[in-house]
């Protein structure tokens, strides 16, 4: 029996051997096509010499430097790039070294920001029903994900209090594209208000498109820059959880440009390191930071491994592996034929509905009757039933979605993609999605008997 606890305690887990661009092999010699960047991660492949040989580079130098005793050169050039990278005056970036963390460091610097402000009775958080900000306790009560906030139960917050983004689900999307947005952010306003508006909230938080809570929701034309301008009216910072859609997933550096608008605090992590080593970053414009600067002059504290030199230097390998091979040129043309791919398979399978997505962030979900928008009951458990087929094809996509529509479904590989490798991605796929239909199909029927 294995020492090593693992999530699912009943699953017999295939032990994984090695991995090269988009594939990975078991120990069995099987190979996979890693349709989701493990978890949206892995944006440059595995394997990539490049990074490895940065890797080994650094550690003979210098591993580890606590921030509170050293800077370090690659934190340092890290944080330059990045900032150059980011949008408008987001000029500032401190370390931590997951999503979650972020996450959390970004309520810390919120709730700092207006203490040393005098305004130490702005402590509240917004953020939506279908959403998901991390697995720690402060980025968990962030969340608007039921089945992940049930561990802690009462010991979390209940901040989650605006609808999504959800034009398949929602009474506004039927409307004519142009009108959608301001329709849709039009809540954050009401919760902001039933908050105790600009005396009470410190900040909301949201994802440009919505991962793991809703299988790439994106919000319709005009949502942020709407949502910008409320928190500008309120007094209210606003964060944007970057942590998915940053680093070019979704086609740009960060998806907070696709608007123009720049959050007071964009948060990103998965992508900025490439899965070669656990790393993330708060990035933050520069009025929060000079605050800071003329009163306590102290910035919140992070942690034991924030911002070291062999992490740095990993992420800045990545950055200039992307750069050399334009890798955001890719995303763009790679991103057009996954639309195209996906939309025919929709068209293939009747119970495959609302394709949506941006670069290589797309996702589906699955109904019983696409009129009615139905979805398989809870206890068919589509999403895992489909990771299992896709799993039987050498296919890894990521479940997505929540109670009690838990049968949503994110494909993301790496951004390095093929057009040869994604044709193969849409191949397999589409052998899983023949099996997937044929049960629902009897799924159906059996409803059918049952009434």
């Amino acid at each position: 029996m294995s020492a090593l606890l693992k999530n699912d305690l009943a699953k017999p887990y295939q032990t994984v051997a090695r991995g090269k661009g988009v594939w990975l092999w078991d120990t069995e010699g099987r190979d996979y096509i890693d349709g989701s960047s493990g978890a949206m991660t892995a944006n440059i492949g595995h394997g990539v010499e490049e990074i490895a040989d940065a890797m080994a580079a650094q550690a003979r130098e210098v591993a580890f430097a606590f921030t509170a005793q050293f800077t370090n050169a690659p934190a340092e050039e890290l944080a330059r790039r990045l900032t150059a990278l980011a949008p408008g005056d987001l000029d500032h970036v401190f370390f931590v070294n997951s999503g979650s963390e972020a996450s959390e460091h970004a309520m810390r610097l919120a709730l700092q920001v207006w203490r040393e402000r005098g305004r130490p009775g702005k402590t509240r958080f917004i953020s939506r029903q279908r959403s998901y900000h991390g697995m720690t306790m402060g980025a968990l009560s962030m969340s608007g994900h039921d089945g992940r906030r049930g561990d802690f139960g009462d010991y979390l917050h209940a901040f989650p209090e605006v609808p999504p983004a959800y034009a398949f689900r929602s009474d506004w999307g039927d409307l004519p594209e142009e009108e959608q947005g301001a329709v849709a952010v039009a809540e954050w306003e009401t919760a902001i208000l039933a908050a105790g508006g600009a005396d009470k909230v410190a900040a909301v938080i949201a994802e440009p498109i919505v991962g793991a809570a809703g299988g790439a929701l994106v919000p319709p034309p005009g949502y942020f820059t709407a949502l910008r301008e409320i928190c500008d009216r309120h007094d209210v910072l606003l964060i944007a959880d970057e942590v998915i859609t940053g680093m070019g997933r979704t086609g740009s550096w960060f998806a907070s440009g696709f608007e123009g608008i720049v959050p007071d605090i964009l948060n990103t992590a998965k992508g900025l390191s490439a899965g070669y080593t656990p790393m993330g970053a708060v990035i933050l414009r520069a009025p929060l930071v000079e605050t800071i600067r003329q009163g306590s002059g102290l910035a919140p504290y992070g942690h034991t491994f924030s911002g070291n030199p062999l992490s740095a230097a990993i992420c800045l390998a990545v950055l200039d592996y992307m750069e050399t091979h334009d890798v955001l040129g890719n995303v763009a043309a790679r991103a057009a034929e996954m639309e195209a791919g996906l939309k025919a398979l929709q068209q293939r399978y009747a119970h495959v509905a609302d394709v949506r997505g941006r670069g290589l962030l797309w996702g589906f979900e699955f109904v019983m009757d696409r009129q009615g928008k139905t979805p398989p009951p809870a206890e068919f458990n589509a999403t895992g039933t489909f990771v299992d087929l896709c799993w039987e094809e050498g296919l890894v996509v990521y479940p997505a979605g929540i109670k009690p529509l838990n049968n949503a479904c994110l494909i993301s590989p790496p951004l390095v993609i093929t057009a040869d490798e994604l044709t193969e991605l849409l191949t397999r796929m589409d052998r899983a999605l023949a099996k997937m239909e044929t049960r629902l199909l009897a799924l159906g029927q059996g409803q059918d008997a049952l009434a």
